[in-house]
């Protein structure tokens, strides 16, 4: 049981009633980063922050599947990306992670990538092998993984994957790429 002055943040438990948020680290791209203000006091200047701003409540970051660079034996892995934000924002260097469900390691390869140390249990002696393994292969650098804030790939209109192949016959048209006949530019 933890104490009274113990608090939870989105599934990370800290003691006390000091937290850390480090926000620098996790900044995201500004949509308009030459706005400027048009009046008050900063008219003229620059309205956004030039480290980027802060993300937002959805991120978009693709699952671990058959062909994603860091997949393994687990079923149901996830990235290291999802959790390194996490990391990034609610730790400092040195701090200790704990994964309760350890699996194979991207909780840990995350603190390790970043310079906090990692502690974590699971129940299959061949998770916690590969998680050995990826654990040294991020303390060395050489991890193969997917890197931070890398954007995920959109495919343009005129790609043969976006177009609705004929012999599945007409679509709803609910799907803005639906129709095969329209040729964007």
């Amino acid at each position: 049981m933890y104490p009274a002055e113990a608090r939870s943040s989105r599934g990370l438990v800290h003691q006390g009633r000091d937290y850390v948020f480090n926000l620098d680290p996790i900044r995201v791209p500004q949509k308009y980063p030459g706005k400027k203000a048009f009046k008050g006091p900063r008219k003229g200047q620059y309205t956004c922050n030039p480290l980027g701003k802060n993300p937002g409540d959805i991120w978009i970051i693709p699952n671990v599947k058959h062909n994603h660079v860091e997949k393994t034996i687990h079923p149901c892995q996830f990235p290291i990306e999802l959790v390194e934000r996490l990391i990034l924002a609610l730790t400092n260097k040195g701090d200790l992670v704990i994964d309760p469900y350890l699996g194979v390691g991207s909780a840990a390869c995350a603190a390790v990538l970043h310079e906090r140390r990692a502690a974590g249990a699971d129940l299959s002696e061949e998770y916690l092998e590969i998680a050995r393994q990826r654990i040294e292969l991020a303390a060395n650098g050489t991890l193969p993984r997917r890197p931070l804030g890398k954007t995920v790939y959109v495919p343009s209109p005129n790609d043969t994957i976006t177009r609705r192949p004929k012999e599945l016959g007409p679509g709803n048209g609910h799907h803005p790429f639906e129709q095969s006949d329209l040729l964007f530019v």
